[in-house]
């Protein structure tokens, strides 16, 4: 048995190795070695942080001259933003910051364009996202955006190319799974949310669309460590519940909600929008907005962020 998963252990290391070893061959044929003209737009999640953990191991010099971009929606959870200054702090890397036109904080936000309850989906996404964006990308004078789009990510994992040269983007984490991105995660001791280590425990299951409201039937447990380090025991708890939950990414704090642990990342992702906002918002975060017209919010309509994005 101890030969066995030390032979599985090995096994995991040799592929995880071979894809960054690919990683890097990826970033030397494509980014310059400066880093100038590059961006790379993070929401904190363990993928982004991996990216950002692996050019500083590798590629010190690209990290310090590309620009890592961070939108903050205002809606963030207080774990991403903490984490946020944990990634900034570890690798020497500021993020250029940009929020929702006019506003700093929640209160100005609603004050200028209501609640993220009362706007309409699109609109909530053009607000608090897809202008801070365009903004953001048309400041830096972009050439090359760097994505952490991930294959497994997709429906039916669809296949997609690590360099897209009509659209100038790398995808350099394309072949990367989620074991491979917590792998890389636990290798290289990279900062990530706080909320990756609570496990959310009840005795029936609760559906999705209502996992974000408040005085849910579960007990919310702090297991001291990222949920997939657990054990099946530690996880349950003692006596064991039957059902468990927990957060495997993280968007704005009214659609995102944690997932079985077997579930993929995006189960708990906009859970409480149609499919076609899934697909855009997964778009205009992984850079098909760079193709987008800077409209006035008014005109925005759900429709042309659909056809325009996805």
């Amino acid at each position: 048995m101890q030969l066995a998963t030390a032979s599985t252990a090995s096994a995991t290391t040799s592929v995880l190795q071979a894809k960054v070893d690919n990683f890097r061959r990826d970033i030397e044929a494509h980014l310059p070695k400066d880093g100038q003209k590059v961006a790379f737009v993070t929401s904190w999640l363990a993928t982004d942080n991996v990216f950002i953990a692996l050019m500083h191991k590798y590629f010190p010099e690209a990290l310090a001259g590309l620009n890592l971009v961070a939108i903050d929606t205002l809606h963030l959870f207080p774990e991403t933003l903490q984490c946020a200054g944990l990634v900034q702090e570890r690798y020497g890397k500021l993020a250029t910051w940009k929020r929702p036109s006019r506003a700093s904080t929640i209160e100005e936000f609603e004050a200028m364009y209501g609640t993220a309850e009362d706007l309409d989906s699109a609109e909530f996404d053009y607000i608090s996202k897809v202008e801070p964006l365009q903004r953001a990308l048309k400041e830096c004078r972009k050439d090359i955006l760097v994505t952490s789009r991930r294959m497994d990510q997709t429906d039916r994992h669809m296949r997609f190319p690590v360099w897209e040269a009509g659209r100038r983007t790398l995808n350099p984490l394309a072949e990367f799974s989620w074991k491979d991105v917590i792998a890389c995660v636990d290798k290289y001791e990279v900062p990530i949310s706080h909320a990756h280590s609570y496990a959310f425990r009840c005795t029936s299951p609760i559906e999705a669309a209502r996992r974000h409201q408040p005085g849910l039937p579960w007990e919310k447990a702090y297991l001291g460590k990222p949920f997939w380090q657990a054990t099946e025991e530690e996880l349950r708890g003692s006596p064991p519940v039957p059902k468990v939950y927990v957060f495997k990414s993280f968007g704005d704090a009214h659609t995102t909600v944690p997932v079985e642990p077997q579930e993929s990342e995006r189960a708990g992702r906009f859970v409480r929008q149609p499919v076609a906002a899934e697909r855009r918002l997964h778009s205009i975060h992984q850079g098909a907005v760079q193709t987008l017209p800077l409209l006035p919010q008014q005109n925005w309509s759900s429709n042309q962020m659909h056809m325009q994005c996805c």
